[in-house]
């Protein structure tokens, strides 16, 4: 699990590094660069970064993978545009992260090697080597063949790392290549490859890192180098212990210092190392460290012949932290049986031992040697004399098998006792002159191991020692030397010092009296020019108001005339229709009326309204449509679809606007139906600063005969060309009317209400 765990965080740690020190940029910043057509060198790597900000973050949350792949496709779309092949190839490697990350392994796959083909290209190594780094990450650390790819991959970047000067990264990239020895048991290779990624941390002035120092003490410890073991697994906590926060690895730090206690005798250092990992590991609910942390801790109370503990804590684990597979299951079963046979209670022993038996064959050949080492202890107890003597020398193949002294030892016992047992007398002194000579073996290694670690302790003990007394030495001349200096500057200025005393501080006084005086005049006479100038703007500030609400009134009370005399002007047709019977002359006093209408409508808006110069466009034609269709009998077969945005125009732009949505409703409601029908009309932003106006209706379109121009055709075109834009006019299942026009949204008399404010600021 600690080998796992570790691996897992090394993958992505080399990313981690060069993103730690970036923030994400705001959400308002990012959609900008996604809209800018040509983003620059810098805009890029922003975009680039917000991306691999999204992907690392823990989980795969749909939001995250969607934002970090809208950024990767920016930066992928605009480096193509622009031909910019280096740019490409960090799109596709951030695409190949996502994907990844999603599980698509196969098109993330793609995008990586993609990638890889266009910086071999252009010989860009620092970018290759993260793409090797990005390659090695679709290979699992289970089977050996994935394994050994992912260490090719490793080694490739490393070298490219070398050649590009990325000390950091090469170094960094050794410590996960290192983790991957540990995986296969190499360990050889990873005291050589960690001991290179220390070297260059060292030579770059970086602190390693607690994982760094933990695993290559693991390959030392393994090794049986237990000076050096003890050294790097004392780093790794010293690292760990110089830091705020916690992490779930750093349980991992103090097991293996722990079990490096445990192998060279020292159980008591061991206990202390694993109840310091205990409570991160409980913090973090980390299942299998705190099972694996039951085991160890077991294993030093039973190695101090404290079988109770031991005991105690077995039967803890197995109520609050049970095995989920069957070699931790055997495994907990062995040492509580274990137990319990020290502690004489070989019924009590006997579930576990049955438990061990199941899919005994199965197991690893160590592991079934305990196994029948807890057998011959409980045949033994039992009076099966027989059965003990065989299971104990099952027991002792394996041992020789495997060279492994301590089981030799354990079964060399079980043979003396079973032996004894049975009467034969000569054998079991043999068994148990061949159990001294291998115990003697056994505390030869002990004392080894730990005069080794003594050896390192003393030498560190005495390093610590001199700096302690090099800086107490060091602070002791700086302190004499500082003395002498006091006295000397102290002996040269008292004399001086003393002799001009009295003059300076008589000039000081004197002139800090004229300062006051001359101060106190400037800030008289400030004063007296800051209150003129505030009358002065306070007067002005008056006029400009009266000004502004007189113009005010005055525009709307033209804008209220303006439209009672358009109302006059439409009573005065509507009553010289009443005697007239000519329809066309009808029809066109009709048409006049709609007309001004629609002019009068812009200035009922713009004296109702509070912005005497500006038109809401969505309410004036909704008012006009509402109009238009009071106006025709059956027009309530006709559906009107608007969509008009909020926009506000001057009543320059406004009138052409009314008079042509005017003729082109009137136009359609009269000959556009035979039945039902819609019209829409649609005032729309197309691009910025143009405006297009569309009317369109879904009726029987304009005759194919028809060549000449209307009255309201003519009128329209005049309106478009007065607004500086363009008219279109199509027959497509209806009649579509298009007017394209260019505007500028306006203030109107803000600015003036804006200056009225700034000078009220001002005073």
């Amino acid at each position: 699990m600690n080998r796992l765990l570790l691996l897992s965080c090394c993958m992505i740690g080399c990313l981690l590094q060069c993103l730690a020190q970036k923030q994400l940029p705001s959400s308002v910043v990012l959609q900008q660069l996604i809209k800018k057509e040509r983003p620059d060198t810098a805009e890029m790597r922003v975009l680039l970064d917000a991306g691999y900000i999204y992907v690392m973050r823990p989980g795969t949350a749909p939001a995250d993978m969607d934002s970090a792949a809208l950024y990767a496709e920016k930066v992928l779309t605009s480096s193509i545009k622009e031909g910019d092949k280096i740019w490409e190839g960090q799109g596709c490697l951030l695409y190949s992260n996502i994907l990844r990350e999603q599980h698509i392994t196969g098109k993330g796959k793609e995008y990586a090697l993609k990638a890889k083909d266009i910086f071999e290209k252009y010989q860009q190594k620092d970018y290759l080597a993260d793409t090797y780094i990005e390659l090695a990450n679709y290979y699992g650390v289970e089977a050996r063949g994935d394994i050994d790819i992912r260490i090719s991959y490793y080694k490739e970047a490393i070298k490219l790392y070398k050649e590009a000067g990325q000390k950091e990264k090469q170094a960094h990239t050794l410590y996960m290549q290192g983790d991957l020895y540990n995986v296969i048991d190499d360990f050889k290779s990873l005291t050589e490859t960690l001991a290179q990624s220390v070297a260059l941390y060292d030579e770059i002035k970086v602190e390693p890192g607690a994982d760094v120092y933990s695993l290559l003490g693991t390959g030392y410890n393994r090794l049986g180098d237990f000076g050096n073991a003890l050294k790097y697994n004392l780093l790794a906590v010293k690292v760990i212990e110089s830091l705020k926060d916690t992490i779930d690895t750093h349980a991992t730090v103090y097991n293996r210092l722990g079990l490096l206690y445990y192998y060279i005798g020292e159980y008591k250092e061991a206990l202390k190392y694993y109840q310091k990992a205990w409570p991160i590991a409980l913090k973090f609910k980390d299942t299998p460290t705190l099972r694996t942390l039951s085991i160890n801790i077991s294993a030093g109370y039973a190695a101090m012949k404290m079988a109770d503990k031991a005991l105690a804590v077995m039967k803890e684990a197995e109520r609050s932290y049970p095995a989920t597979d069957f070699a931790e299951k055997t495994w907990m079963s062995v040492f509580i049986a274990g137990c319990y046979m020290d502690l004489k209670q070989p019924d009590a022993a006997l579930p576990y031992i049955r438990l061990a038996h199941k899919n005994r064959d199965q197991l690893p050949e160590m592991l079934q040697a305990s196994v029948d080492d807890i057998d011959a202890r409980y045949y033994l107890v039992n009076g099966d004399y027989t059965k003990s003597h065989q299971l104990s020398l099952n027991v002792m193949t394996v041992g020789l098998k495997s060279k492994s002294l301590s089981l030799q030892s354990i079964a060399h016992m079980d043979l003396f006792r079973a032996d004894s047992a049975m009467g034969d007398y000569k054998e079991a002194l043999e068994h148990y002159r061949k159990y001294t000579i291998v115990k003697d073996s056994l505390f030869n290694i002990a004392k080894t191991r730990q005069i080794s670690t003594l050896q390192v302790q003393f030498e560190t003990k005495q390093k610590q020692q001199s700096i302690e007394l090099l800086t107490r030495t060091s602070q002791l001349q700086r302190a004499e030397l500082s003395k002498a200096l006091i006295i000397r500057n102290a002996i040269i200025a008292g004399a001086s010092t003393l002799a001009i005393m009295l003059i300076i501080m008589l000039a000081l006084v004197y002139n800090r009296y004229q300062l006051k005086l001359r101060s106190n005049r400037q800030m008289a006479q400030k004063q007296d020019e800051i209150n003129e100038k505030n009358e002065s703007l306070q007067h002005l500030i008056s006029s400009q108001n009266k000004l502004l609400g007189e113009k005010e009134w005055l525009v709307k009370e033209i804008h209220h005339r303006v439209k009672n005399n358009l109302q006059i002007v439409m009573s005065l047709l509507n009553t010289q229709a009443a005697f007239l019977d000519d329809k066309d002359a009808l029809n066109a006093i009709r048409e006049s009326r709609y007309r001004m209408q629609a002019i009068s409508l812009i200035h009922q808006k713009l004296y109702q309204s509070e912005n005497i110069a500006m038109i809401d466009m969505n309410a004036y034609i909704k008012d006009l449509v509402e109009y238009l269709k009071d106006g025709f009998s059956g027009v309530n077969k006709i559906r009107f679809d608007l969509q008009v945005a909020p926009v506000k125009l001057d009543v320059s732009q406004s009138v052409p606007i009314g008079l042509i949505l005017n003729e082109a409703i009137t136009n359609a409601i009269k000959y556009a139906f035979t039945g039902n029908g819609v019209i829409t009309i649609s005032l729309q932003e197309t691009i910025p600063g143009q405006l297009t106006l569309m009317i369109a209706d879904d009726g029987i379109g304009l005759p194919v005969e028809s060549n000449k121009q209307s009255m309201g055709m003519m009128l329209m075109n005049t309106l478009a060309e007065q607004l500086e834009g363009t008219l279109d006019i199509q027959s497509r299942n209806g009649v579509v009317i298009t007017v394209n026009f260019k505007y500028q949204e306006k203030q109107g008399l803000t600015e003036s209400l804006e200056l009225k404010e700034e000078m009220e600021d001002y005073v």
